[in-house]
């Protein structure tokens, strides 16, 4: 059965991948524009970013600063294309407060950007997530999440990159 097609709902699935098998163009230039800032050090600091610098990513990004060493992240700035993809506000809000609205969301997004946190490493996925309001609709987001911080030591923001799709149907 194609995706278009009425199937049980199916749960959300991640596909890990390298920073290399991006296929969005502004992933894989965030990616390189993260690399370059950074030079030798495991991440750039949050202060190195120049949003001049970034041209079309911005509306693909997110800045989210780390709570309390990873018990809470807060949105700090959101690109349009971000803010479209979400059904609730996540604009200068802390996951704890959307999850609220949105649990699961918030579920799954705690773990990666927890990840992100405890490793000091960039991490990207394609995500597929089905939801069924009238008719199944499937999603892709192929994203990157890319640690930020003063030191090699500790991560104090995470800036995510992410490039939404509807999958085709058949």
């Amino acid at each position: 059965m194609a995706c278009g097609e009425f199937l049980p709902l199916q749960p959300t699935t991640f596909e890990w991948l390298g920073l290399g098998q991006l296929e969005g163009a502004p992933l894989r230039a965030a990616v390189a524009y993260w690399s370059a800032i950074r030079g030798d050090r495991l991440f750039p600091s949050r202060n190195d970013l120049k949003p001049r610098d970034m041209g079309g990513l911005l509306p693909h990004m997110s800045l989210v600063k780390v709570i309390d060493g990873g018990a809470d992240f807060e949105h700090r700035i959101v690109g349009d294309a971000v803010v479209r993809a979400f059904s609730v506000p996540v604009q200068n809000r802390r996951f704890s407060e959307i999850a609220l609205q949105a649990p699961r969301l918030i579920e799954v997004s705690f773990g990666l950007f927890r990840k992100v946190v405890e490793t000091r490493a960039p991490l990207a996925y394609l995500q597929r997530t089905q939801s069924d309001k009238f008719q199944l609709v499937c999603t892709l987001a192929e994203m990157v999440l890319l640690p930020l911080g003063c030191s090699d030591e500790v991560v104090d923001h995470v800036v995510a990159f992410v490039v939404h799709k509807k999958a085709a149907t058949g």
